[in-house]
């Protein structure tokens, strides 16, 4: 059997495995666009994160959770967007991330060890209990 070249796609292959390979052949944001996404951040956090949000990777089972806490920050939206794109750099090459039209979550997508990676962030106050 032949092996399949990096080009093509198996015809088994799903929708996320497809975007994989596309967004893989992609090359890092740079850090212009890095801090233009970072303000839309800040904004998405300040507007539509209801305090907790989450950055979700279900292949790689890894999550984070941030809670805008404004008793000690002057302003916790803009630390949670900073603190978003250092924990996005610290696992890897950051190659997009894109608010979703129709819903109130971002799409990421890491390259990790030359493997890519989608997260999505999106608020996940209904997650957590406080007593």
């Amino acid at each position: 059997m032949e092996k399949e070249s990096e080009n093509k796609i198996s015809l088994g292959a799903t929708l996320y495995d497809m975007n994989k390979q596309i967004i893989g052949k992609e090359s890092a944001l740079s850090a212009a666009q890095l801090n233009k996404i970072q303000d839309q951040l800040e904004t998405w956090f300040n507007w539509y994160s209801d305090n907790y949000a989450m950055l979700l990777c279900r292949e790689r089972y890894d999550f984070t959770v941030f809670h805008l806490f404004a008793k000690h920050n002057a302003n916790p939206a803009k630390i949670a967007a900073q603190d978003l794109i250092g924990a996005l750099k610290n696992r890897g090459s950051i190659l997009s991330i894109e608010k979703e039209i129709d819903d109130n979550k971002w799409e990421i997508w890491l390259k990790i060890d030359k493997e890519v990676f989608a997260y999505y962030l999106f608020p996940c106050k209904e997650f957590i209990i406080e007593c």
